[in-house]
């Protein structure tokens, strides 16, 4: 007899799913490599300027903001591929959209970033 599975607690599995969807995310498409390139930079100039708990936060936000919109595209891509070519050609549109997205949000932390970068970065250099 074979032993039974155990069934994982609603919450707990809900963190299984989590992580599972991030690895897949993550392996399956190459622009997280950049992402998390650029990222480590960002994080280790933040390091060596010594931003404040606020700005920290506020840098954590906006690459939060860049890794979901990516991961939301993702998911308007894999419907495409599944089911996108039995729809309608305007529906074609909707990866766009969802590219434009992920560079909005691109451009909002790039701005973030530099917001608070270069003056931590001139406050470092100006003494």
């Amino acid at each position: 007899m074979l032993p039974r599975k155990k069934k994982r607690a609603e919450w707990r599995q809900t963190l299984v799913d989590a992580e599972r969807g991030m690895t897949y995310g993550v392996r399956r498409d190459s622009t997280f490599f950049v992402h998390f390139f650029i990222g480590s930079i960002v994080l280790m100039a933040a390091l060596v300027l010594g931003i404040s708990y606020l700005e920290w936060g506020i840098l954590v936000l906006a690459m939060t903001v860049v890794l979901t919109a990516e991961m939301f595209n993702q998911i308007l891509k894999a419907i495409w591929n599944s089911i996108g070519h039995q729809l309608p050609d305007e529906t074609n549109q909707t990866l766009r959209i969802g590219t434009a997205g992920v560079f909005v949000a691109i451009l909002g932390a790039g701005v973030t970033v530099l917001l608070i970068l270069v003056p931590a970065a001139l406050r470092l250099f100006a003494h």
